[in-house]
């Protein structure tokens, strides 16, 4: 146990030059979240395709409407992963403003923005349900 925290001890104090951790408002995280409009979007195209899009480039592709939906969108990495045609879960990370901080500072922030969105069939309707971590 001593040595476990000796350990953390010494790793803060080496890599504070280099990381950051910036406490998180509750006002910050509801502006960091995306907007419900790409959730539904992605809903509207699970329906209309017969399918999970696969990627954001398959998303877009489809149609206007859903290049607009990512038109706002503040997250640089996205990654669909689909379990079955009643299921898939949309990860987002990277963002935006945070990585364009860590460019000015040169600090990596340790409470950087990113979640998840759970797709889900839920009585013969698509339901979503947001988590941001």
């Amino acid at each position: 146990m001593k040595t476990c925290c000796l350990a953390l001890i010494v790793l803060c104090i080496v890599s504070c030059n280099n990381i950051t951790y910036r406490p998180r408002t509750k006002m910050q995280q509801l502006i960091a979240k995306p907007s419900p409009l790409i959730f539904d979007k992605i809903v509207e195209f699970r329906i209309e395709q017969m399918g999970w899009p696969i990627s954001r480039a398959d998303f877009i592709s489809k149609g206007k409407k859903y290049e607009w939906a990512f038109k706002d969108f503040r997250y640089l990495s996205t990654e669909f992963k689909v379990t079955d045609s009643n299921r898939m879960t949309f990860y987002f990370s990277q963002f935006i403003q945070d990585i364009e901080r860590e460019q000015r500072t040169k600090k990596a922030d340790l409470n950087s923005y990113s979640g998840y969105v759970k797709f889900y069939r839920e009585n013969d309707k698509f339901i979503w349900k947001l988590k941001m971590y």
